[in-house]
Parts: structure tokens; sequence; C-alpha cells
């Protein structure tokens, strides 16, 4: 029998996704255990790297198999078109601002200071911007893509505006200041949104859309 005893150094095994890995490191000393524990020390990070390598590929490997992986699911909101979407804003912004119809309103506007009874016509307005969606999608669309967002500030508040300036679909008196608050839910407390009421976007598309809008009046009288 040979004086050299053999020692066998086994390390983990590990089972993934149907795949093994078992390594050993055999070591030939002759009758010297110290050298054999000094070169077990000098191997075992590089062990230890190896198996680490080997397990992200095969966690890797599951994954791409058909592992479970979470993903938020989209919102409704997400899930709309643009013209959806534009057209959901502006009439959730009436809806809030009928909240407030027959509330008596302080006005200390320039030339004029009194009192109003607030009011404007959503279900109209509703009425009138669902013909729009139905029927003449392709020009909200045209409208829409003046603007980066189709339910940004700047695309909403003037066509908001704009239905506000048909009298007949809101009392003589309101002024947009008053509208506020139907404006917070959506771009919070900031003057940006009021003021916007009253820009003018002044382009082609702009007008045809508006016009259109003013064209339903007929078509959905006041109830």
């Amino acid at each position: 029998m040979s004086d050299t005893k053999e020692y066998i150094k086994g390390d983990k095994h590990v089972h993934q996704a149907g795949s093994i890995m078992i390594k050993f490191a055999q070591y030939n000393v002759p009758e010297q255990k110290g050298d054999w524990k000094q070169q077990e020390e000098m191997e075992a990070e590089e062990l230890e790297k190896a198996f680490a390598d080997f397990e992200e590929v095969v966690n890797e490997t599951a994954e791409a198999d058909g592992a479970a992986v979470v993903e938020q699911e989209p919102s409704q909101e997400d899930l709309l078109s643009d013209v959806d979407r534009f057209i959901d804003r502006v009439k959730a912004i009436f809806a809030k601002a009928a909240e407030k119809n027959g509330e008596k309103i302080n006005v200390n506007a320039k030339g004029w200071s009194g009192q109003y009874t607030f009011y404007v016509d959503a279900d109209r307005i509703s009425k009138m911007l669902d013909d729009l969606r139905q029927n003449s999608e392709q020009k909200v669309k045209e409208y829409l893509d003046l603007f980066k967002g189709c339910t940004s500030v700047s695309a909403v508040a003037p066509f908001v505006g704009e239905i506000l300036d048909i009298e007949e679909l809101r009392v003589k008196e309101l002024q947009k200041s008053d509208m506020r608050f139907a404006l917070e839910p959506f771009y919070g407390m900031t003057a940006t949104a009021v003021s916007k009421l009253s820009s003018k976007v002044g382009k082609t598309e702009s007008e045809m859309l508006i016009n259109t809008l003013k064209g339903l009046l007929k078509k959905y009288p006041k109830s």
C-alpha cells in the first residue's frame, strides 16, 4: 500500500431547473495534511465563485423558460385612446364644476361687484362631447396633435375656456376664475390652469373643433 494519502474535497451541489452541478477537488498529499489545508483555503474563493456563476446562469435560464415575473398592471386610463382620455378629462372638469350649481358666488371683479348663482350645463356639455368622440374623432385628433399630452393643461384648459365662452352653456355672470376648484383635482392649486382658460390656441385645428362643438347646440338643446 502506498504511503501517499489521498484527500478528496467535495463541495456543495446545486439542483435548479433540472440542472445539477457537483464539483470535487482532489489532492494527493504525501503525509502532509497541513499542505492540503493550505491548498484548500487557496481554492475556496475560486470554488465559491464558480458555484455563484453557475447558479446565476441557472436562475436566468429558469426566468427565460417562463418563471413568473411580476409586472404592473396598466391602469384603465392607460388603455384608452388619446381622444377618449381628452374627452373624459373635459367631461370630468365640467362634472366637478356642476357640483357647485345653485351656490351663490360673490364677485369682486374689476368694474363689477355683486353676487350670482353658479351654473354650468354639464349634462348638455357631456352629450356634445360624446358626439365629438363618436362622430368627429379625426378633428379631435388633429387638435390634440398641437400638444405634447392629450390631458395636459395646455390642451384641456383652453378648450374648456372655449366651451365656457358659449353663454347658453353656463350662467352669464360666471367668471372663469370661479372655475379654479373644478381644475384643482387635475392640475393642482396653481394659477396656470385658470389663466389658460382664457388662452386662445389660434390654430385652424382648434377653430374647427370648437366650431364643430358649437354646431351641436341645436342637436342637444337645453333640457
